[in-house]
């Protein structure tokens, strides 16, 4: 089999992607640096309208909350490693038991079952965002000449 090259939609997707790993982190880095620090608001901006940004719920070097994060990170990750390869069906159960894995985070702290803790907020972030970066990618690949 022949491998066809990139499309023009596989050659922006997956960089995209992988750059959703440091965008959370630029407009802090660049709140201070004269011409950048406009697009470091823009893109601040951004987050805002998505991201709730709660000091307790937040990495002060970071625009978003851990989870937030853990969503960015597991989108660009999944796609830079586009691992593992799976079936659409096991694509969907994982995606599936992540949103719930998820929610059960969600609802034990917003209960007051147990503070808020960074680590497990950007852990079920990443477990979501994962397998979606993996499928983009997959999705957006040209079928192989047979």
């Amino acid at each position: 089999m022949i491998s066809q090259p990139a499309s023009g939609v596989a050659r922006v997707v997956r960089p995209a992607l992988v750059f959703l790993i440091v965008l959370p982190w630029l407009p802090p880095l660049l709140a201070h640096v004269p011409v950048l620090g406009s697009v470091g608001g823009a893109i601040d901006s951004w987050f805002s309208l998505h991201c709730h940004r709660e000091t307790a719920r937040t990495f002060s070097l970071l625009a978003v909350c851990w989870r937030c994060y853990g969503i960015y990170f597991g989108l660009g990750a999944g796609a830079l490693l586009v691992r593992p390869t799976l079936t659409p069906f096991a694509y969907r159960i994982w995606v599936l038991v992540a949103a719930l894995i998820l929610l059960l985070d969600v609802l034990t702290e917003v209960l007051h079952m147990r503070p808020p803790f960074g680590p497990l907020r950007f852990f079920s972030g990443m477990l979501l965002g994962w397998p979606v970066g993996v499928a983009l990618v997959l999705a957006c690949r040209p079928v192989d000449a047979t």
